[in-house]
């Protein structure tokens, strides 16, 4: 009896291991899926990213709700609107700097100058290997740098409110 005790331990831990196993395997085949279609859609300047979490001015970090702040590549133009702008605009800036740089890592950082009516800024956007989540940082030429993080997504697979009007 106590054989067979020992016998349904052991493959119970074998089971569970093997099953921990496929798990990790499962989320890193995912990750990497994730990290390849954002990092064709950086390349192709087609991409949207959508405001995930914020740093506000009392320097607290906030959840966004609000599919109306993001940052969005379109081909020739980057539009900012809400949060990432700090105006109430939807800002299409041009750009007339773009440097886009992958570390050994994996890890790519872009860095762009964007100058439009209302907004001229730096733009910097690091995303680390092993997903599409990137940081953000909007610095200005008049006010303060904002912080923010969200996915890296193609533009036609995501879901963003637009205003009309561009400025």
């Amino acid at each position: 009896m106590r054989k067979l005790f020992i016998l349904v331990g052991l493959v119970c831990i074998t089971s569970t291991i093997s099953f921990a196993q496929n798990k990790k395997a499962e989320k890193e085949a995912v990750a990497k899926a994730q990290l390849e279609k954002a990092v064709a859609a950086i390349e192709a300047k087609d991409f949207v990213i959508i405001v995930d979490t914020y740093e506000a001015s009392d320097r607290t970090i906030q959840t966004n709700t609000d599919i109306a702040n993001f940052i969005s590549y379109e081909k020739d133009f980057v539009i900012l609107q809400g949060f990432p702008a700090g105006n109430g605009y939807t800002n299409k800036v041009t750009v007339s700097d773009y440097k886009q740089v992958a570390d050994k890592k994996g890890n790519i950082k872009i860095e762009m100058q964007c100058k439009g009516s209302f907004v001229s800024a730096k733009v910097e956007i690091s995303m680390k290997n092993g997903g599409n989540y990137a940081d953000i940082i909007v610095s200005p030429t008049k006010g303060d740098a904002k912080r923010f993080s969200g996915e890296v997504i193609p533009r036609a697979e995501s879901k963003y409110f637009k205003r009309p009007g561009e400025v």
